[in-house]
């Protein structure tokens, strides 16, 4: 869906980023993207350029498909080992948040399916349920009643702001670019929300997820969660009623985690070994479980 091509336009060749709208998006959906990507690019966000010389960006292709062009940006992917590459990728995603203010004002961004987590979890948990049969229902059970009174009481007594959010702000989709510099890429999921969910997922993929395969760590991965916070809060410091929900967006994110980890059309992993991966999760997803500061 992505390629890089050697542009023709101007004396000097350059290269160029061409990405292709998903099919999962709507036309509308994909041009609004597009509309923040080039706020954010003009404001000297995180995020790739776009290049001035393109200024029909998004174009259609021969195809009829529509396509968003971007700079070529020197980087190198995240190593989830490394506390500097985790620590620029939670300092790029904070400065993406701050950047993303206005990027909305007078853009229509009404995405076909809810990207709320905890909206998804609803669905995901019972996938967990499903994979640990009987024995742990009432876990299941106990578990999801006890994250969702909690949440329902964070979004009466202190509801958040809402924000322009990547939606997929995991190493996957982050260039580390110089010393503690990273952009995110791939705005594919732009959309409205508190910024903590955006947090949740990146303390979630690089803390309880498993580096390159299908799972989840036995424990939080307590070193790479302080990275990611660490490096977000030099540069955006979280408020007390962000810092009281964010272990419940974790959990949420966990559930949606667990979907993708685990579950695509069908369980991921052999049958005998779903039950202890699905322990694994809910263990995880244990309140106070995740390596989190008090302030």
């Amino acid at each position: 869906m992505t390629w890089l091509v050697r542009s023709n336009s101007g004396l000097t060749p350059e290269l160029v980023v061409v990405k292709r709208k998903r099919d999962y998006l709507s036309e509308s959906e994909f041009l609004a993207h597009c509309a923040v990507h080039r706020r954010l690019a003009d404001a000297g966000g995180p995020v790739p350029g776009l290049p001035a010389s393109a200024p029909d960006n998004p174009v259609r292709g021969p195809d009829g498909a529509l396509y968003e062009i971007w700079e070529w940006v020197e980087g190198r992917p995240v190593d989830v080992a490394s506390p500097a590459d985790l620590a620029a990728l939670g300092a790029a995603l904070a400065e993406f948040h701050l950047l993303a203010d206005g990027a909305l004002d007078g853009v229509d961004l009404d995405p076909k399916e809810p990207h709320d987590r905890f909206e998804k979890a609803r669905f995901h948990f019972p996938l967990l349920a499903e994979g640990l049969g009987d024995a742990g229902a009432e876990q299941h059970r106990a578990l999801v009643a006890a994250w969702t009174a909690a949440h329902e009481r964070a979004r009466r007594e202190t509801p958040l702001p809402a924000n322009v959010l990547h939606g997929d702000p995991c190493p996957e989709n982050v260039l580390v670019t110089g010393p503690g510099r990273a952009v995110l890429l791939d705005l594919d999921d732009v959309h409205p929300g508190p910024a903590v969910s955006d947090l949740a997922w990146s303390l979630t993929r690089v803390g309880a997820v498993v580096p390159e395969g299908d799972g989840f760590r036995d424990r939080w991965h307590a070193e790479a969660v302080a990275a990611v916070l660490d490096g977000y809060r030099s540069r955006r410091p979280l408020s007390a009623a962000e810092r009281a929900a964010l272990p419940h967006w974790i959990v949420a994110s966990l559930c949606c985690a667990a979907s993708d980890q685990l579950y695509d059309y069908g369980w991921k992993i052999d049958t005998a070994a779903l039950p202890a991966e699905c322990d694994r999760v809910l263990a995880l997803a244990e309140p106070g479980g995740a390596p989190l500061p008090d302030a």
